[in-house]
């Protein structure tokens, strides 16, 4: 009987073992179809699978929506799971900071295509890791700056200015380039354009739309078939906001013209709100003194001296001294070299802000001596574009001088000539 019942136990033991096997095995391979071919299957199937028959997902599956997994699901795929994923996972909307830490955690090398592009549209680049942590740095940068005190409409405006300031417009984008087709994809991630600071109207409003989101306001993107842009809701009220069409403005200390303003007034500046939802919201208007009084508390004036700086900057052409063009351009550099500025303005920014000021001149012949533009440059993978200006000077031996200068305007190189096509200039 002993014998007997070592023998059962034995039985019962390897019986137990295999199936202890056969549970791990499971967990590594799954079964052929019909065929005799691995299934395809996306992780969420293989998931449900797993429950119901303790088979799993093949190699090269695709993680699909990890926003929508619980942190301990994400953690457990990625912990068990890795070698039979593609390096490449989906995100149906914007990921977490919780599930961004998961990834890089476990899988640093991964890389996450976010859902959100427009159907038919240049795709988002897979983002890195790494490009996650820069943009979201200056993310959070921005959101540790709200006042917990502020109205909803100062945090509103706070935000506005601050995308506005942080990120500029990428002229790239609209014409020829080596590198124009990679500027528009890294554009439509907004961890990547706010850290790159290259970005189209697209990348504004979605980084503006996702700080109100982040500092609990609501907010929603509305698309033309060539603009985006934000209505905002704030205190009960909803208003219009473009941050693209104010990003130059609010890094120099200028008055916003696209922020709280009416329907009539929003579609004067090149809008066509009858492509949006808007028709079906009575938007609310702020008027200029209330504005100010938004811009005071959120200490936007405080950094320019207390007051707005469009008409001081508007004088900054004019009453120059010199007998010859090139002595007031010198003498104008001076002065613009000094502009107090917020952010991050590029040499569109410059090139937009010096165009503007020479426009308002009351010094006619100087001003339409000057020309302001800005090019491609032969590296414009990194740097985006470069800023010229051409002094023309009848009275000198060179009758068109070249200047190149950099972003801020301290410096400027002096050159003979510079080559850049007619079209490029025009864009």
């Amino acid at each position: 009987m002993k014998f007997i019942r070592l023998i059962i136990t034995c039985i019962y033991d390897i019986v137990r073992k295999n199936k202890e096997d056969r549970t791990i095995k499971n967990q590594l391979f799954i079964d052929l179809d019909q065929n005799k071919k691995l299934p395809k299957l996306t992780v969420f199937q293989g998931l449900v699978d797993i429950k119901k028959n303790g088979r799993i997902l093949v190699r090269n599956s695709i993680l699909e929506n990890i926003d929508t997994f619980s942190e301990e699901e994400l953690r457990w795929i990625l912990a068990n799971l890795k070698e039979y994923l593609s390096p490449i996972v989906t995100s149906q909307y914007i990921p977490s900071v919780a599930t961004m830490q998961i990834l890089t955690e476990l899988a640093p090398e991964f890389e996450v295509r976010m859902k959100t592009e427009k159907v038919g549209g240049t795709p988002i680049i897979p983002m890195k890791n790494q490009e996650y942590w820069e943009g979201e740095a200056i993310f959070q940068k921005i959101l540790d700056g709200i006042n917990p005190e502020w109205t909803e409409k100062q945090k509103a405006k706070y935000l506005y200015n601050q995308t506005g300031q942080m990120l500029s417009y990428d002229l790239n984008v609209l014409t020829y380039a080596p590198y124009s087709s990679l500027h528009e994809k890294y554009a439509r991630n907004i961890f990547t354009a706010i850290s790159k600071n290259w970005g189209i109207c697209s990348s504004f409003a979605s980084i503006y739309d996702y700080l109100c989101y982040r500092s609990g306001l609501e907010s929603m993107v509305l698309s033309e078939e060539d603009h985006d842009y934000v209505l905002v809701t704030s205190e009960g009220e909803d208003f219009l906001t473009d941050p693209t069409m104010d990003s130059v403005v609010l890094k120099f200390g200028m008055r916003t013209q696209n922020f709280g303003v009416s329907k009539e007034d929003f579609q004067k500046s090149g809008h066509h709100l009858e492509e949006t939802e808007a028709a079906e919201y009575e938007v609310e208007e702020i008027d200029s003194e209330v504005m100010e009084e938004i811009d005071q508390a959120i200490d936007y004036l405080e950094e320019f001296g207390g007051a707005y700086t469009d008409e001081q900057l508007a004088t900054l052409a004019n009453d120059l001294s010199g007998e010859t063009q090139t002595e007031k351009f010198l003498q104008f550099w001076e002065r613009a070299k000094n502009i107090k500025y917020l952010g991050r303005p590029t040499s569109y920014d410059w090139e937009t802000l010096l165009k503007w000021i020479l426009d308002k001149s009351t010094d006619r012949k100087f001003a339409e001596g000057i020309q302001v533009y800005s090019f491609v440059a032969e590296n414009s993978k990194e740097l985006p574009r470069k800023l010229a200006v051409e002094v023309r000077d009848p009275q000198a031996i060179e009758k068109v001088q070249f200047y190149l200068f950099e972003d801020d305007l301290t410096t400027f190189q002096r050159t003979n000539q510079i080559e850049v096509s007619v079209e490029d200039r025009e864009k």
